[in-house]
């Protein structure tokens, strides 16, 4: 494990990744390029996550500069991709963490 403390750029940097963790709109734009086998274009993902061009792009914007997702230029085609294999196991344990958070509340109302 490593043992390297937080410094306060590290912690900047943390603080940007889960702000762009925290809108359910980039969630969605994730889930969407997880479930692709390759770069996606922006028109296709704004579609499946229900929102418009602009507001799929600034969304995009928000995880690219997160470092979460990488924009390529296919012609005059954005396309999207995740950043690295690191994001859906980040994605896959917090996925993890909301399904055991939901049932111990759900185990406390009964």
């Amino acid at each position: 494990m490593n043992q390297t403390p937080l410094t306060d750029p590290m912690i900047d940097e943390a603080s940007r990744i889960f702000h762009a963790l925290s809108d359910p709109s980039r969630l969605k734009l994730l889930r969407l390029l997880m479930a692709a086998q390759g770069p996606v274009a922006q028109s296709v993902l704004a579609e499946g996550a229900g929102l418009s061009q602009a507001n799929a792009s600034k969304h995009l914007i928000c995880l690219a500069q997160a470092g979460l997702v990488v924009r390529e230029r296919e012609g005059n085609q954005a396309l999207f991709r995740l950043a690295s294999p690191l994001v859906k196991d980040v994605c896959g344990r917090l996925k993890e963490h909301v399904v055991n958070r939901t049932q111990t509340v759900y185990n406390a109302l009964r």
